[in-house]
């Protein structure tokens, strides 16, 4: 467990201590007894203990699950604290590697302080991640005097609530990509664990996997852009998207097997979702609107697509595909766009002046 406070045992003469604070003590003699662990710099070590003690507490606490076991392998992520790191035209100094060479994607600006530097690898490759402080904090708040309501499906990727859409590329789950992932998955799964032909395979497999994220990364980039700039403020759907996408429930048949449940069909449904990163959309215009000014409001999405905004008609027959047609008087519109305007509306805010208001 980890505790906050250090107590001490008058009957045993014990100290006890955070987890962190214990584990860090044996790192330190660890580092003095093997060679391996003295190659490593004591900040990356540090740093990892303290993310193990972050997910305990939070473990603890209700907030998260049990933290996974994580071999060897998986540790592609290492952190250095502020002041650790130095940079040199296009050469970087990490402590335990030394000096060396990097494509600086993006100059540093004047007068910034480095804070904590990160190195992770992604696929092949290695990226460094520089969190600097300039001194400027984020602006305040506009007062918004037009919303733009977003609703995200898997056909269409986004609908904005002046009738335009983001198409949805399905980086990951078309018929050419999906296969080629499958193949390759099926390659390496086939090899002997431990060979260096199994490694190659995987190789293979995770510089697929890479550029398929870079490619849906700057999608998703561009799209929290035109959201951004449409409006004053955005209104998006509250979506618990970690339920959306959960396994199909079982249940007996009473004859010693199960019901049918769909769970194929839910399982190729779980994947698009999982593959139009609706969260990170969600993220990526948090950050463009913070950096604007502009609030952002996540509503309530229930019945957003199945009630009537002429009569107000709630049903869910009103939808079918992307058609909605009032069963009660008969109004008919894109069931996205629709559902997008009922998001902006519940805003409480007027549409831009480019948008068509909702008739009465």
């Amino acid at each position: 467990m980890s505790a906050t406070l250090t107590k001490t045992s008058k009957k045993l003469g014990l100290c006890w201590d955070s987890a962190g604070g214990v584990q860090s003590k044996r790192t330190t003699e660890l580092r003095k007894e093997n060679e391996w662990y003295s190659r490593i710099d004591s900040d990356v070590l540090q740093r990892n203990l303290a993310k193990l003690d972050t997910a305990f507490a939070g473990f603890w606490s209700h907030k998260r699950g049990f933290p996974a076991y994580r071999k060897a392998s998986n540790f592609k992520t290492f952190e250095y604290k502020p002041g650790r790191c130095k940079f040199e035209n296009n050469r970087v100094y990490l402590p335990g590697i030394g000096w060396m060479k990097y494509f600086n994607s993006r100059s540093f600006p004047f007068n910034v302080e480095i804070r904590t530097v990160t190195v992770k690898q992604k696929g092949t490759y290695w990226y460094i991640s520089v969190l600097l402080d300039d001194g400027v904090r984020l602006p305040e708040l506009i007062e918004p005097k037009s919303v733009v309501g977003i609703d995200v499906g898997i056909n269409k990727l986004v609908s904005l609530s002046d009738g335009s859409f983001i198409e949805n590329i399905a980086v990951a789950t078309n018929y050419r990509t999906a296969r080629r992932l499958a193949i390759r998955n099926r390659a390496a799964s086939r090899k002997q664990k431990g060979s260096s032909n199994r490694k190659k395979a995987q190789v293979k497999l995770s510089q697929t996997q890479h550029k398929l994220t870079q490619k849906r990364d700057g999608y998703n980039w561009k799209a929290a852009d035109k959201i951004v700039k449409t409006a004053d403020a955005v209104a998006q759907e509250n979506l618990k998207i970690t339920n959306m996408v959960k396994r199909a429930k079982q249940s007996h048949d009473g004859k010693g097997g199960y019901r049918k449940n769909g769970a194929a069909a839910k399982s190729g449904l779980n994947k698009r979702i999982l593959d139009c990163a609706w969260g990170d959309i969600f993220g990526k215009i948090a950050w463009l609107a913070a950096k604007s000014g502009k609030p952002v409001f996540a509503v309530n999405p229930r019945h957003t697509s199945q009630e009537c905004p002429k009569c107000g008609h709630t049903e869910k027959g009103n939808r079918d595909g992307e058609k909605f047609v009032c069963r009660a008087c008969g109004y008919a519109e894109h069931a996205d766009t629709g559902a997008s305007r009922k998001i902006a509306k519940k805003s409480g805010l007027s549409f831009p002046r480019n948008q068509k208001r909702l008739p009465a």
